[in-house]
């Protein structure tokens, strides 16, 4: 499978969000404003997907290419390639360092190529994939934290960069049902990092903010500080084991158990006796009972059908989001990262949807937790703009903001340079 080497403005690019219970493919391009537009949007349920791995290649191909289908049928044109988000393969960050010794004195972009070239060569564990290269800062001599060294003059150049692998098993078996259905993946990206593009600012990537995008096999933490990603992970858990523990729990069907969370789900349960304001009010007056009614299993449902209170299908929603959080701030302990994690944690993706997810979460993490919302894409429909799109969205900014011979970019392959291209890389580098 040929993987291109970058994208040209206004030639429409398309990525594909592969989740655990439902597949999104988006089109877009840039227009001549440069402004990022969405031409055609295609959802399917999942299939052959559990905790963020292929289970059934056949299904997922077939879901896969459902989803592809009604992008294309919106756009009202044909792709060959897309950029995948990344579910599960257990991914795993890195800050690693590369350095040279210059042949000038001065720094030419050959020279920073070369250098990023490197870091994508360094060596890896055999299982591992480098799936993204994201360069941190440069030194020169004995001077650090330089943003662009262009230009400048001294005599060894270094970069402290961080890259983001994953289990080359689980990449493999996604690109070979994209294969199944004549598509090419050009590049994975991780559903935290993406999502963290499209629910936060400029500003807010700046400063430092965590992102964590709750899906629903998986669950991705994202860091970003100084306007980068300096950290990234996912853990094999999600919204949808919190659906199946209320259909074990309460006994009922799966989709009855997916219906109650998405309708009736919070973590905190509504108080319908305390003091609120008229609006609030009028709405559990219409309707917000104590009490959901339960069907039996199968086909019997029990005379009256069965109650339980709010309160009891918050208790079991409950332990599973700490499971999540816990998790995630397990993993970061583990690395040291917490440190770097700073005060802004951002919470999207499909399950935080959640009433009262954000207020919970911010106490088991002790920092200020909000819900992201995503944005960047003018016309992107209001349905669209839901939290469990966000790592979508993201992948689509992403992909736009790439240009024709980004020196990083070049060492996010999905598959290694054939002999011919890198030959080519030799030709570009060195002539």
């Amino acid at each position: 499978m040929k993987l291109r080497r970058g994208r040209s403005i206004g030639r429409p690019f398309a990525i594909l969000d592969i989740g655990s219970t439902k597949i999104c493919c988006m089109i877009g391009e840039v227009d001549r404003q440069g402004e990022l537009r969405l031409l055609g949007q295609g959802t399917h349920a999942s299939a052959g997907m559990r905790a963020g791995e292929v289970t059934a290649l056949a299904d997922l191909s077939n879901a896969i290419g459902q989803a592809v289908q009604s992008a294309e049928r919106a756009a009202d044109l044909s792709i060959a390639s897309v950029t995948v988000v990344l579910p599960g393969g257990s991914p795993r960050s890195q800050v690693r360092t590369q350095d040279m010794t210059l042949s000038d004195s001065a720094v030419s972009r050959r020279d920073i190529r070369r250098l990023l070239d490197r870091c994508g060569a360094q060596p890896l564990d055999p299982a591992l994939q480098l799936m993204q290269l994201h360069p941190l800062h440069y030194s020169l001599d004995d001077v650090r934290g330089i943003a662009d060294p262009a230009g400048m003059r001294g005599r060894r150049l270094a970069v402290d960069f961080l890259n983001v692998t994953a289990l080359r098993t689980s990449l493999t078996n996604i690109l070979e049902a994209l294969a199944l259905n004549h598509l090419s993946a050009e590049r994975f990206i991780h559903a935290g990092y993406a999502a963290g593009l499209a629910c936060l600012s400029g500003e807010d990537r700046d400063l430092g903010s965590t992102v964590i995008d709750v899906g629903g096999g998986t669950s991705s933490i994202a860091i970003f500080m100084d306007g980068r990603l300096i950290y990234a992970d996912t853990v094999p858990v999600g919204g949808q084991h919190v659906t199946t523990d209320i259909a074990r729990i309460l006994s009922t069907p799966l989709a009855e158990a997916e219906r109650l969370k998405a309708v009736h789900g919070s973590i905190t349960p509504v108080d319908t006796m305390a003091a609120a304001p008229s609006p609030v009010r009028e709405a559990l007056q219409l309707g917000m009972s104590d009490n959901i009614t339960l069907p039996g299993l199968g086909d019997v449902i029990e005379a009256g059908g069965k109650t339980i209170e709010r309160r009891l299908l918050s208790a079991v929603i409950k332990p599973r989001i700490e499971e999540i959080i816990e998790l995630l701030m397990d993993r970061m302990r583990a690395v040291r990262m917490d440190y770097a994690a700073g005060n802004r944690f951002v919470l999207t993706g499909g399950t935080s949807q959640l009433t009262g997810i954000a207020d919970f979460s911010a106490q088991l993490v002790g920092r200020n937790v909000i819900l992201g919302q995503p944005a960047g894409i003018g016309n992107l429909p209001v349905e669209e703009t839901s939290r469990s799109n966000a790592a979508a969205v993201g992948a689509l900014i992403h992909v736009s903001r790439l240009t024709e011979d980004d020196p990083a970019e070049r060492q996010t392959r999905t598959l290694p340079h054939g002999p011919i291209e890198r030959l080519g890389a030799w030709f570009r580098d060195n002539l």
